[in-house]
Formats: C-alpha cells, sequence, structure tokens
C-alpha cells in the first residue's frame, strides 16, 4: 500500500531500502509527548506515530561516527546535522549491532549507533528505548537518502 506523498528511506552507500513509507511531519514538541516517568506505561511507546517521519528538532545530541570509507557524502540525501527521527516499526532493511545494545530495560543509546544496513553493513542509524527515554529511530542524516513514491 502506498501513502499519497510518502518517502521511503535508503542505505546512501549501497541503496538497499530502509524505512517502509512515510510521510513528513513536525516533530511532537516535548511537552505533547509522553516520557517514561510520566506513566507506569510498559514499554515505552513510541515518539513518532507509525507511517511518519519528522526531522530531528535537537540536531547535534547524537554523536556519530566517521561515514563508512570510501562514503562520498554527496550521495547523502540529506547534510550533516539533519537526522530523522521514525517509528521502529517502520525499519526494514536494518540488522542490529548487539554489541552497542546496551541498557537496562532497552538499548540505551549511550554506545552510538546500533543499527546496521542489513545490504552492506554501515551504520545507519540508532534506536533508543530504555526505561528512561523514548523510544525512537533516529537515521543518520548523512547516510540515508530519501525518494519520494508517485
Amino acid at each position: 500500500m502506498q501513502i499519497a506523498g510518502a518517502e521511503v528511506f535508503s542505505c546512501a552507500a549501497c541503496s538497499a531500502r530502509l524505512s517502509a513509507p512515510v510521510r513528513e511531519v513536525h516533530p511532537p514538541a516535548e511537552d505533547e509527548t509522553w516520557t517514561p516517568l510520566d506513566s507506569p506505561v510498559d514499554p515505552c511507546p513510541p515518539r513518532m506515530a507509525a507511517g511518519t517521519f519528522a526531522r530531528d528538532p535537537q540536531p547535534g545530541r547524537i554523536t556519530w561516527g566517521s561515514p563508512p570509507k570510501g562514503f562520498a557524502t554527496s550521495r547523502a540525501g540529506h547534510g550533516p546535522g539533519v537526522d530523522l527521527l521514525l517509528s521502529p516499526g517502520d525499519l526494514i532493511g536494518t540488522t542490529k549491532i548487539l554489541s552497542r545494545w546496551g541498557g537496562c530495560c532497552g538499548p540505551g543509546g549511550h554506545e552510538g549507533p546500533n543499527l546496521a544496513c542489513a545490504g552492506c553493513g554501515a551504520e545507519v542509524g540508532l534506536w533508543i528505548g530504555d526505561c528512561y527515554t523514548w523510544l525512537e529511530v533516529v537515521l543518520h542524516g548523512r547516510l540515508v537518502s530519501r525518494s519520494s513514491l508517485v
């Protein structure tokens, strides 16, 4: 099923698809977003609704490593500092980097990128979902490209 105005994200290094079709929305304001300490709900609900994405309103909050060797950043669809928020359910074509999946109840996101492209192994994102964090996926803006569905 295609969503009108939807886009998909792909790995900028190998073009493997990384997301289901999603449409851009404004990121939820912090005071409109459920936070883990607000409720005994377990597990945390996703920060972003399924089928949507937003530009991270706090660019630079995540420290990313260097792009893969031989990667030309001009191939990416975004630029440095443009990270993208998605719901975890909208991910496809990624694998977990288990050595960086630490946290007490889920991945805390403190150990660097923990999602890799299943096609080429490039570190493309971060899954955050510990008991004290929002449940969200942040894709590295320099290592993904986006394309519109017609």
